[in-house]
């Protein structure tokens, strides 16, 4: 028994090592370098086994703006209420990850473009929605999403899948923000 429960305290150990070395400990999001290793197994899985996976971007509209105005503090209050919620929209199976400051990208496998499309809708009316309370202040944040479905001719590397759902999300900032863009 005891050397059955040193196996089982060593497993648990190595998972929380895998756990803090794989997530962001703020927004409990995946670590940028762990997306891009998981997106490329999944490429891979979608070339051979032809399946489908969609990519979401977001980023917080005039997040600088919540910084200057209420402080780094609510800066933070406000990442980790965005990332909670991105969390509670997607399925397990699903990737979340923080990809840049106030940026995430999320890996929807065995998702096709217009459901994924409703997966970023439903994410961006949430956020609108809710207010993050932050001290005395509440703060209300938008976020700008861009959609792409996997795209074996096109995405032959993980960076240009990625750079396509940035660049849909490119579109959403210069069309007024607060809205979901496919790519073309």
């Amino acid at each position: 028994l005891l050397s059955i429960a040193g196996l089982a305290a060593i497993a648990i150990h190595n998972a929380y090592l895998f756990e803090m070395t794989t997530t962001d400990m703020m927004t409990k999001l995946k670590l940028k370098h762990f997306f891009l290793n998981t997106l490329q197994d999944r490429m891979k899985a979608c070339v051979q086994e032809e399946g489908t996976a969609s990519l979401l971007m977001l980023d917080i509209d005039h997040f600088k703006r919540v910084n200057d105005t209420y402080g780094h503090l609510a800066g933070d209050v406000t990442l980790k209420e965005v990332a909670g919620i991105v969390l509670d929209a997607v399925r397990l199976i699903d990737v979340a990850a923080r990809y840049g400051g106030e940026e995430f990208i999320v890996l929807l496998p065995e998702t096709r473009r217009s459901e994924a499309r409703n997966v970023a809708e439903r994410i961006r009316k949430r956020i609108e929605e809710e207010g993050f309370v932050s001290g005395n202040h509440l703060i209300r944040v938008t976020v700008s999403l861009g959609v792409a479905e996997f795209d074996p001719k096109l995405d032959t590397t993980p960076q240009a899948f990625i750079e396509r759902a940035d660049k849909a999300l490119y579109v959403s900032k210069q069309n007024g923000r607060n809205r979901t863009t496919l790519d073309a």
